[in-house]
C-alpha cells in the first residue's frame, strides 16, 4: 500500500443534510454511499490504532454498526466526519482494551506517513508500524492521532476525553519512546 503524507490528509467531505436524512430513516443505498466515502479513513483509524489488518476490519465494521444505529440521533453538533472519526476510534479503542494483546501489524497503513517518525534517517514504514504498537495504548493514540492524523491538540483531547495539558504530555512521550525504539532498531 502506498503511504501518503499526514499533510495532506483530510476527512471526506460530509455528505449533504439530505442524504444523512436519509440513511438515518433507513435508506440502504443513502448508507453505503456513506460507507464508500469514509471507508478508507475509519479503516486507516481502527488500523493505526490497533496495528492489524484483521483487527482494523472488525473495528471498521463494528464503527459503521454503530454510525447505522445512531445516526437517526446525530445532531450536527459537530461535522459529521468528526463524529464518524470518535465513532471510529471508540471503536477500535474498544477492540483493543477487549483484546488486551499486542498486535503484530499485518501490513502498513495507507495514511502513515514515514517522514512524520524519521524514515528520513533510514527506518522503514514497517519498522515504524511495529514500533508504534509497542507503545503503551495511552501513548499510542494521541501519537499517532497527531503525528499520521496531523490532528491539532485540541481535537485530540476532545476525541480522547482527556485535558490538553495531558494530551501534549502523552505525545512527547509517545514521540519520546517511539524515538528510542527506532534509534535501538537503527543500531542493530
Amino acid at each position: 500500500m502506498a503511504t501518503s503524507n499526514r499533510r495532506d490528509w483530510r476527512p471526506p467531505p460530509d455528505p449533504s443534510p439530505a442524504d444523512l436524512a436519509k440513511a438515518a430513516a433507513g435508506d440502504r443505498q443513502a448508507f453505503r454511499l456513506i460507507v464508500e466515502r469514509y471507508q478508507t479513513m475509519v479503516y486507516s483509524i481502527a488500523y493505526n490504532v490497533l496495528g492489524n489488518h484483521a483487527d482494523a476490519e472488525d473495528a471498521a465494521q463494528d464503527a459503521f454498526l454503530r454510525c447505522y444505529r445512531s445516526l437517526p440521533q446525530y445532531r450536527s453538533e459537530a461535522s459529521f466526519s468528526t463524529w464518524l472519526f470518535r465513532l471510529s476510534l471508540t471503536a477500535a479503542l474498544d477492540r483493543r482494551r477487549h483484546e488486551r494483546r499486542q498486535p503484530e501489524p499485518a501490513e502498513i497503513p495507507e495514511v502513515a506517513d514515514d517522514r512524520a517518525f524519521g524514515a528520513a534517517q533510514g527506518v522503514d514504514a514497517g519498522t515504524i508500524v511495529r514500533a508504534l504498537g509497542d507503545l503503551p495504548e495511552d501513548y499510542r493514540t494521541p501519537t499517532v492521532l497527531r503525528d499520521v492524523y496531523g490532528l491539532p491538540y485540541q481535537e485530540i483531547a476532545e476525541l480522547t476525553e482527556r485535558p490538553l495539558g495531558t494530551v501534549k504530555v502523552m505525545v512527547h512521550r509517545g514521540r519520546a519512546a517511539l524515538r528510542l525504539r527506532l534509534k535501538a532498531e537503527r543500531e542493530a
